[in-house]
């Protein structure tokens, strides 16, 4: 592999097709809202785009906008070609789902080949996970603030901005014992 293999450019086009994902969550919302909060996309070196969505599946389970993807990118062209990107609303899931339908998204990307996605919103309840691609959030500010917007609505129970993990806000942090514990476990320090 070479470093060209895993460089992001022309941020612009890029950034809209971030957008017209985005005008796809908010259509979808619209018709029907069962449809996810995660759109997807496969953009291969030949500028051929294949879109999708997060959607349920009839047992239950939920197909993840980049799976939606490049299920309908395999069903119309067949093999990702090297070079593609993954253009997503949210990074990439990296961490097992009871609702998910397949791998995590991660593995997904590293299993069909593609080196590179582009996000609209970096999800901080994943963790790095073990990926092969690089990602590059979009420096678009609008962006970014309406696909977090996206993301909250299914992330409002991981990260409630009055709650870590579970253990309640304090006026001094004091209560974080899932803080100490998670700032322990990477090396940390407590206090």
């Amino acid at each position: 592999m070479r470093a060209q293999d895993f460089e992001i450019s022309n941020h612009n086009k890029l950034d809209q097709i971030l957008v017209r994902l985005c005008k796809m969550v908010i259509q979808g919302q619209q018709q029907d809202q069962d449809l996810g909060m995660v759109a997807a996309a496969v953009l291969d070196p030949n500028n051929r785009c294949v879109v999708g969505i997060n959607y349920p599946t009839q047992d239950g389970h939920r197909v993840h906008g980049e799976r939606a993807a490049i299920d309908s990118y395999h069903a119309r062209f067949g093999s990702i070609p090297s070079g593609s990107i993954i253009i997503t609303t949210c990074s990439p899931c990296t961490q097992d789902m009871a609702e998910r339908a397949g791998i995590n998204c991660s593995d997904l990307v590293d299993e069909v080949g593609v080196h590179k996605v582009y996000a609209g919103y970096q999800d901080p309840s994943q963790g790095p996970g073990r990926k092969k691609y690089h990602i590059e959030i979009t420096r678009n500010s609008k962006i970014q603030q309406l696909c977090k917007a996206f993301a909250d609505t299914f992330l409002k129970d991981e990260l409630n901005e009055l709650s870590f993990l579970g253990s309640p806000c304090t006026k001094d942090c004091s209560g974080h014992r899932a803080g100490y514990a998670w700032s322990q476990s990477k090396g940390g320090r407590v206090a």
